[in-house]
């Protein structure tokens, strides 16, 4: 092996940077993201949600508003699996959805 001081070395380094990197911090979504449980109901929201994060809301249904600066994506099951409904920031619509995530 050539160099093993060297290549000791590099390692040494390597997992010095490994233990002083912090993780990827999660970011909020500024504003809020609005909807009713059923048509008419009293309006629920989500203030400055975690991007990334999958918020169940229970059944939602009715007039949904995306209030925030981060896309929405409506998914028919409470956790977020499946195929999810595109809901830009910014827009207003009439929805059914059981649970919601963030993203940029």
């Amino acid at each position: 092996m050539r160099h093993p001081i060297r290549v000791t070395g590099s390692l040494a380094l390597a997992g010095l940077l490994t233990l002083t990197v912090p993780p990827p911090v999660a970011r909020a979504a500024t504003g809020a993201f609005v909807y009713h449980t059923a048509p008419g109901t009293v309006r629920h929201g989500l203030s400055d949600p975690v991007e990334g994060q999958c918020y169940a809301v229970g059944y939602a249904q009715g007039v949904t508003g995306n209030e925030t600066d981060r896309n929405a994506y409506l998914y028919d099951t409470p956790d977020c699996r499946g195929a999810a409904a595109y809901f830009p920031a910014g827009f207003y619509g009439v929805q059914s959805f059981q649970s919601v995530v963030f993203m940029r």
